[in-house]
């Protein structure tokens, strides 16, 4: 039987909460910093009222704001990281696309539809691999006396990921992912049209609703592996930099210093 005290305690929140709850703070920390205000006002009033949103001749890349050379290395951490997490959230809406098939009455089949988000899909492990190595080479420059081995993290993915990094390379080089679930889909979906289409058509829908219910527990699955990678990006950083620990940013540093 629980015990009301264990009962009525909080679970530990985990590194990924920790680490936005961190990068909230920062962000918060920054609307203090000179100028930066002022700069992101001007965006904005750029995006909102200006007519004309192309750049002028003599201005081809909007003006970037300036920081300290400490706090840069610390906004691009944030930043980063920010990026990866926005990634792990795509990959998991893939969900929501096979659980819907929004083009009745247009020209796009049942399997072009799953075929579609399959590469979607892989694609998202090749930008989470690509993202997560472009964080962890900044988090090395930022925490340099950590020792970060961004290398020896890819690796890891790289063998977790296998199966999916392999997809995406063969879609992005080769040719289109086929799978013969989904060619049984295309091929019911034709033979529907015939005489006997009122059976097919119920074996297209059954073969269907299978086909992307297994694709919707493969998405919750795998992203769930993904989010390990994120929880041990999280304590990693959170490890390193005192920066996402202090009321006020600092270098990053050893938390023996702190």
């Amino acid at each position: 039987m629980t015990k009301p005290e264990e009962a009525s305690r909080e679970p530990t929140p985990s590194y990924i909460t920790m680490m936005l709850d961190a990068t909230a703070q920062w962000i918060r920390w920054l609307e203090d910093y000179p100028g930066w205000k002022e700069w992101n006002r001007d965006r904005l009033n750029r995006a909102l009222y200006d007519d004309d949103l192309l750049p002028d001749a003599g201005e081809l890349v909007p003006r970037a704001f300036v920081f300290s050379e400490a706090v840069e290395r610390q906004h691009t951490v944030v930043f980063q990281y920010i990026c990866l997490h926005q990634t792990t959230i795509a990959l998991k809406e893939c969900e929501y696309y096979f659980r819907r098939f929004p083009f009745h009455g247009l020209p796009v089949t049942h399997s072009d539809h799953i075929t579609n988000i399959c590469e979607m899909y892989f694609g998202r492990f090749y930008e989470f691999r690509e993202r997560l190595k472009k964080f962890l080479n900044v988090l090395a420059v930022a925490a340099p006396t950590h020792r970060i081995d961004p290398g020896k993290f890819i690796k890891l993915f790289d063998k977790e990921f296998e199966g999916e990094l392999k997809a995406r390379n063969s879609v992005h080089h080769h040719a289109r992912f086929e799978d013969q679930a989904i060619d049984r889909i295309f091929l019911t979906s034709i033979v529907s049209t015939g005489r006997s289409g009122a059976r097919w058509k119920a074996e297209r829908q059954a073969a269907y609703r299978k086909v992307t219910q297994e694709w919707v527990a493969r998405v919750r699955k795998r992203a769930s592996k993904v989010d390990e990678f994120m929880e041990a990006a999280a304590q990693l950083t959170l490890m390193s930099c005192d920066f996402l620990a202090a009321p006020v940013p600092t270098e990053c540093s050893s938390p023996d210093s702190r």
